[in-house]
């Protein structure tokens, strides 16, 4: 599970411009299950109290039933009818609309490198689902996106180009 910066789950690096909306898309990948819920933590781990990335709207699909808590300070959802985790194998847990209250370094702010990372449910200390029909538990990866990269190598090439570099 990870955040990804458009609604095609590819980007998971993203300078936004200083001060504005974006929207953070937040996919359940590849589950193989048929999935009733999800619970995770949105963490900042280099700005714990959240005081440069700010979520200031949340945006569920249309069969989330009941949703506990906050991105923050840990999330929990539940869909029915149950996410396909099989077809498309990306799955919109939900869409947040975020806003830096700082400018990205490049862009003469203060902000770089700055890592959204899904971890554990802070009172379950677990990042994880339940599938259809039992309800039972499965695990959850979580991944780690970047706003405002400076330090870490990211380019726009295709993926046939970047194998090229190793032939």
């Amino acid at each position: 599970m990870g955040c990804f910066f458009g609604f095609v789950p590819e980007r998971m690096a993203y300078s936004p411009e200083p001060y504005s909306f974006f929207d953070v898309y937040v996919f359940l990948h590849s589950a193989d299950y048929y999935v009733t819920a999800v619970e995770y933590q949105l963490m900042t781990p280099t700005d714990p109290s959240h005081a440069l990335f700010q979520v200031s709207e949340i945006t569920y699909p249309d069969n989330r039933t009941v949703t506990l808590g906050s991105p923050f300070e840990g999330h929990s959802i539940a869909y029915w009818p149950p996410l396909n985790g099989y077809v498309p194998g990306y799955n919109l847990v939900c869409t947040l609309a975020c806003y830096t209250t700082e400018a990205c370094a490049g862009s003469g702010g203060h902000v770089a490198d700055y890592p959204l990372v899904i971890g554990p449910h802070p009172q379950s200390g677990e990042l994880r689902g339940t599938f259809a029909p039992e309800n039972e538990f499965f695990p959850i990866v979580g991944l780690t996106s970047v706003v405002c990269p400076e330090q870490i190598g990211l380019q726009e090439e295709s993926w046939g180009a970047i194998k090229s570099l190793y032939r």
